[in-house]
């Protein structure tokens, strides 16, 4: 609790609450739109710079993600760095990684 009895940093004003999940959601809806016009790869957040994500991946994937993280001497989530980095998308949609060797 805050030394004026509120719980966030919007201290006990609604307004200021509203402000922000109003922003919140703007962006999300400039998200949805870019992204439905020309695809992912056309989003950079505001304030641009690298984003961090979580990924949760079935056995099989997994477990090649990770070997060829050992193979490199990286780390699984280096490796998909470098994929993501190499991402291409087709004017129809198709989504393609050409080949490459993961490197430090």
């Amino acid at each position: 609790m805050r030394r004026d009895g509120s719980f966030s940093e919007f201290g006990r004003d609604p307004e200021r609450l509203a402000d922000a999940w109003a922003a919140k959601h703007a962006e999300w809806q400039r998200v949805r739109d870019l992204t439905a016009t020309a695809g992912w790869g056309a989003y950079e957040p505001e304030g641009g710079g690298r984003r961090r994500a979580e990924l949760w991946l079935s056995a099989g994937p997994g477990r090649r993600i990770r070997a060829v993280a050992e193979r490199a001497g990286l780390q699984p989530a280096q490796v998909l760095a470098q994929l993501a980095e190499r991402v291409m998308v087709g004017e129809d949609g198709t989504v393609s990684v050409p080949p490459f060797t993961p490197s430090r």
